[in-house]
């Protein structure tokens, strides 16, 4: 089990390395190249002089090697994400009041759709062309084909300008926490991004019983009198768990970015909306931290998804210690 984390670690550290890496080449690519600040900055002033001076000032006149190692070093050692030149701070000090709220969103949303999507998708398996099965599938492959935008516009038409007339976006300024204590105003955004992440997983749920239910093992127990009941949740549960926690993790990307767009649709005061506003400002180090943070985020739940997929599965620790 050791090698097996450690091996998952490891490589949860050289995809992080490769995305800051990335991250930390793109602005060679604007307008300007990594100057564009100081024209920015500068404006009108921004003669050869002051733009040299500038560039020494903030360490740019360096070379790339260096750079990147100043700007992986103090990523890793001391959780610096760069510098907003546009808004004089840190990127961290732009960010980190907009950071609790959506990660509070993307795991409510999260939450209830395992809650959801799982039991759908084993029942929609027992029941496999059934009226429930055709109904379910139907609904999800509208939800899964439809655009997050033109769902969330759906849902506040018919949620906040009709009955039962939901509030419209969650009030701002509140702490992060606010959708548990007054959850009314969250009711709308939760409910968005957990119908788009609930339409793909039932799927997937579904899909992998019915392939676990043909299997040599679950016709030995039925040969042997095992109920249906210890058959689908002794036998096909647990096997059908693997691939969804696969799934689950890969899902996080998703949660995210259909968080940023949920934000902007309900006015949500996250790192949606303020991804938006770096976007409109070309605030380029506020997006490239975003990116990062919502890339070790990433990792993060692969990992998790690995390790809980490791304790599910067994034959993965033996396979990964060879």
């Amino acid at each position: 089990m050791l090698h097996y984390i450690v091996r998952r670690i490891l490589q949860a550290i050289v995809v992080m390395l490769i995305v800051m890496i990335f991250t930390f080449s793109l602005p060679y690519f604007q307008q300007g190249g990594i100057l564009a600040p100081a024209y920015a900055i500068l404006g009108a002033q921004a003669t050869p002089a002051r733009v040299a001076a500038w560039a020494a000032q903030h360490g740019m006149n360096h070379p790339y090697l260096v750079r990147l190692w100043e700007y992986v070093s103090q990523i890793v050692f001391h959780g610096n994400l760069g510098t907003s030149y546009k808004q004089n701070m840190s990127v961290w000090n732009v960010i980190s009041v907009f950071v609790p709220r959506t990660v509070w969103l993307a795991l409510s949303s999260l939450v209830l759709t395992v809650i959801i999507a799982i039991p759908m998708g084993m029942y929609q398996a027992v029941k496999r062309n059934s009226t429930f099965d055709y109904a379910a599938t139907g609904i999800a492959f509208i939800l899964y084909a439809m655009p997050s935008f033109l769902l969330c516009l759906l849902v506040l038409d018919a949620f906040g300008f009709h009955w039962p007339h939901l509030p419209a976006s969650p009030p701002s300024g509140v702490a992060p926490w606010a959708m548990f204590t007054d959850p009314v105003g969250f009711v709308l955004p939760v409910l968005s991004l957990t119908l788009l992440s609930v339409a793909g997983l039932s799927r997937f749920m579904r899909g992998t019983v019915l392939d676990v239910l043909v299997q040599d093992y679950v016709r030995t127990a039925r040969a042997k009198g095992c109920s249906n009941r210890r058959i689908l949740f002794r036998h096909a549960f647990r096997n059908a768990l693997g691939p969804i926690v696969t799934i689950l993790g890969l899902s996080i990307p998703a949660l995210f970015g259909g968080a940023l767009i949920i934000e902007d649709v309900f006015n949500y005061q996250g790192l949606g909306i303020e991804t938006v506003n770096a976007a409109n400002n070309y605030d380029v180090p506020v997006i490239l931290g975003i990116t990062v943070l919502i890339t070790l985020t990433t990792l993060l739940g692969n990992l998790l998804a690995d390790l809980a997929l490791g304790v599910i599965n067994p034959r993965l620790r033996l396979e990964a210690a060879k």
